[in-house]
């Protein structure tokens, strides 16, 4: 955790950030190796009275980001190296130190300019245009689902899901639609063999572009060539359903209510949305239909239809993954758009499969079992019992990707385009109140009522927790909170971290000098233990380690001196426990924060 924020590291990944940063490291089970290397960092002065503002392109010395190294080992040897110099002796040290330390910051800075930046999602129309404007340039070229998904930078369901909303139909549907366009032209205005037609529009040969255009159309090409020939081929009256409306028979403005009716089908929402592509795109891959057609023979099997007649006569691997497609949008047939920090973005109404990173205790508590998450935020002991059948994918992209996720939920700005070419996903600031991020959760998984009756849950629960402390604490008392026990130099925490259920769910006054000295934005300190005199309040809490350390506080010269150990009442709690913060564990660290202040209560009592 860095300053509030939860990172999920993997091998040979930089983490930075700027001075008076707290972090903390929680190396699970397995346990880790890392290197913390700290440095100091001037901003070159400025004359005026102006701030100097740091811009996180120029100056990444003073902001927190991260970086995947593309080239590990040399910043690693440079690393050891500095450590060997540091404990050799001399008066060339600091100048060799030096002299690496310039090198080794050198070479992360030039890795974390290479870093590609964040971008924020296309809406789904944007991302609509842009895939059709690239296949009207590449239509004969070999397409999937998964290589056209690829080249668009998204997922598979997610490009299909934009293209459902907008266009009512599949992204291959619409290239299969491209090529008939091409098809008819050729086919009508050239002499051009069957191979050659075949061959510029991307099927594999004549044979096989003959059964995908009988399948379309209704007729084969020669049937529809040797039609043409027989009409009068200088009036366009007997082709206008198929190549195009002529001039009088469509409206080109998007504001006229009218261009309704020349649209090919879909609800309402969708005919918004579709008023939003050019029409020359919609014409080009005929996408619109004429009201002054006339009767002939000739017709377009799938115009009004779902396109799975066109679907079926794509390559095997288009044909492969519009079925699959077509699947996924049966078992997700109601879609969602929402707005998060990083744009618009469209979800399933009901998310089934959600894999998620931090967020798991969030999503729990909102009847909902991700089927992945960060094993870090499963072996939290709050959420015991309720997380069998949860697969620990961390954030590795293939484990997740094998999931088949249906909505990501994530708190890492670095990772979410990586996870959004996976599936949908939505980002939510980790930092953010419990309270927020349990109603932003509630819209982003279609749990608004969910989200509401625990939010009233949580606020009965508080109350009575309060109630209950009411006999207990005194008018005036006040707590703090540290960490670290016996220890030269002890963090101090304010309303954050391990303070926030203490200080702010419960609202159990700090102790002034806390108050006073404490950045709310910061929400810690560190102070030696020689003067915990001045910050104590009347009752300490001290994050431990619960499973290895206790500490005799009363022996000690210092610790002993204090009121709160003199009355017991310092309380050691679970560092580990309290290091959690989503509402199940706020919930639980509120009632154990009660629960053991009752019990002290009742011995005191007794004495």
């Amino acid at each position: 955790m860095l300053n509030q924020k939860t990172y999920s590291i993997h091998p040979f990944e930089i983490i930075h950030a700027p001075s008076k940063s707290l972090f903390e490291v929680n190396a699970g089970s397995d346990g880790a190796e890392y290197i913390l290397i700290s440095y100091k960092a001037e901003r070159q002065s400025t004359s005026s009275d102006e701030p100097l503002f740091v811009d996180e392109h120029k100056d990444p010395t003073h902001i927190t980001y991260r970086v995947t190294l593309t080239q590990p080992m040399m910043l690693y040897e440079i690393a050891d190296r500095m450590l060997e110099t540091r404990q050799q002796e001399g008066p060339a040290v600091p100048l060799q130190l030096k002299a690496s330390f310039y090198q080794w910051v050198y070479h992360m800075v030039e890795q974390y300019y290479l870093q590609s930046p964040v971008v924020k999602t296309a809406s789904p129309v944007e991302l609509v245009i842009q895939t059709l404007e690239y296949l009207l340039q590449n239509y004969a070229k070999s397409h999937t689902l998964d290589s056209l998904a690829g080249v668009m930078g998204r997922s598979p369901g997610h490009l299909s899901n934009c293209f459902k909303q907008v266009l009512n139909r599949g992204p291959i549907d619409c290239l299969i639609r491209l090529r008939m366009q091409k098809a008819y032209k050729l086919l009508a205005e050239t002499k051009l063999p069957l191979r050659v037609i075949a061959s510029s529009i991307g099927y594999q040969d004549a044979y096989y572009f003959s059964n995908a255009f009988k399948k379309y159309s209704g007729i084969s090409p020669q049937m529809y060539r040797k039609q043409i020939k027989e009409e009068d081929v200088i009036s366009l009256e007997g082709r206008n359903h198929i190549v195009g409306f002529p001039d009088p028979c469509y409206i080109p403005s998007y504001d006229n209510d009218n261009y309704y009716q020349y649209l090919d089908g879909g609800s309402e929402d969708m005919l918004r949305n579709i008023k939003r592509v050019p029409i020359t795109l919609l014409m080009a891959f005929g996408l619109l239909l004429s009201a002054c057609s006339g009767g002939s023979s000739v017709h377009t099997g799938s115009a009004a239809g779902d396109g799975s007649t066109a679907q079926s006569e794509a390559t095997a691997g288009e044909a492969s993954n519009s079925n699959e497609n077509n699947t996924n949008q049966n078992n997700q047939a109601t879609k969602r758009i929402v707005n998060t920090s990083m744009g618009e973005v469209e979800v399933p109404a009901s998310p089934q499969r959600v894999v998620t990173d931090f967020f798991l205790g969030h999503i729990l508590a909102l009847n909902v079992k991700p089927v992945g998450s960060n094993g870090l935020f499963m072996q939290n002991p709050y959420l015991e019992g309720q997380v069998s059948g949860i697969e620990d994918v961390s954030d590795n992209l293939e484990a997740i990707t094998g999931l088949n996720p249906d909505l990501i939920v994530t708190g890492d700005a670095q990772s979410y385009e990586a996870y959004s070419k996976i599936a949908p996903t939505v980002y939510l600031d980790n930092s953010a109140p419990v309270r927020d991020q349990v109603k932003e959760l509630g819209v982003m998984l279609g749990k608004e009522a969910e989200a509401s009756a625990w939010l009233v849950e949580f606020e009965k629960n508080l109350a009575s927790a309060k109630e209950r402390l009411s006999g207990i604490i005194k008018e005036g008392e006040t707590a703090t909170v540290f960490a670290g026990g016996i220890v030269k130099n002890i963090t101090l925490y304010g309303n954050a971290y391990t303070g926030r259920g203490i200080h702010g769910e419960l609202g159990i006054p700090m102790n002034d000098n806390v108050q006073r000295e404490i950045d709310p934005k910061v929400g810690w300190a560190t102070i030696s233990s020689e003067i915990v005199e001045t910050y104590a309040g009347d009752r300490v809490f001290m994050a431990v380690d619960a499973k290895a350390e206790s500490f005799n506080y009363a022996s000690d010269p210092v610790w002993g001196t204090l009121d709160a150990v003199k009355n017991n009442e310092l309380y050691e709690i679970d560092g580990y426990k309290f290091y959690f913060s989503d509402p199940i564990s706020v919930m639980g660290q509120i009632q154990d924060i009660v629960d053991m202040m009752e019990e002290r209560a009742l011995q005191n009592s007794k004495k």
